[in-house]
């Protein structure tokens, strides 16, 4: 099973292509044509039986057959929902504990950082749409580390970027 590091790492290229071009035809149905999510899905679930349709079609005309998939495959073991769920939590508290601290105005440079931070995300949702910034945040989360990545292996003498493969390997 592979883990979202090994995708975002591009260690599964063909999974980190698939993904990148699924984002950028979401981004282009919502983006540029202004359609809604649930336009989006009925169209992908139209295409999708109509491709069913005519692939069950030819396979009858060549009498074919085609074994059933087992559903059981599809499903989630307890220990990746169990991660999921504890990675969502832990994020979470990270995240109060960071708010909590800024808010309290002991750390003065967190609260100052809290607030640019807050202040260029309300600046950057007041001046882009939403499906803008899910599309250049998804070709971030991708690109950003494929390039760390060659230039770790360009230059692996530093010690900032051995720091950074060693972190690497653990993902």
């Amino acid at each position: 099973m592979s883990t979202g590091c090994d995708v975002v790492m591009w260690r599964r290229p063909a999974m980190a292509v698939l993904i990148l071009a699924c984002g950028s035809l979401v981004y282009y149905h919502c983006g540029f044509r202004n359609l809604n999510m649930v336009s989006l899905i009925s169209d992908v679930l139209f295409v999708i039986t109509w491709s069913l349709a005519v692939l069950g079609l030819i396979f009858r005309s060549f009498n074919l057959t085609i074994l059933p998939m087992d559903p059981a495959e599809w499903q989630i073991s307890p220990e990746t929902a169990n991660c999921i769920a504890a990675t969502v939590a832990n994020v979470l508290g990270a995240l109060e504990s960071v708010l909590r601290v800024a808010a309290s105005g002991s750390d003065k440079k967190l609260f100052l950082k809290v607030v640019v931070v807050l202040y260029l995300l309300s600046a950057i949702g007041r001046s882009l749409s939403g499906a803008t910034v899910a599309y250049v945040t998804l070709w971030v989360i991708f690109t950003v580390p494929w390039c760390m990545l060659k230039l770790a292996l360009k230059s692996a003498s530093e010690p900032l970027i051995l720091k950074f493969k060693e972190k690497i390997a653990v993902c």
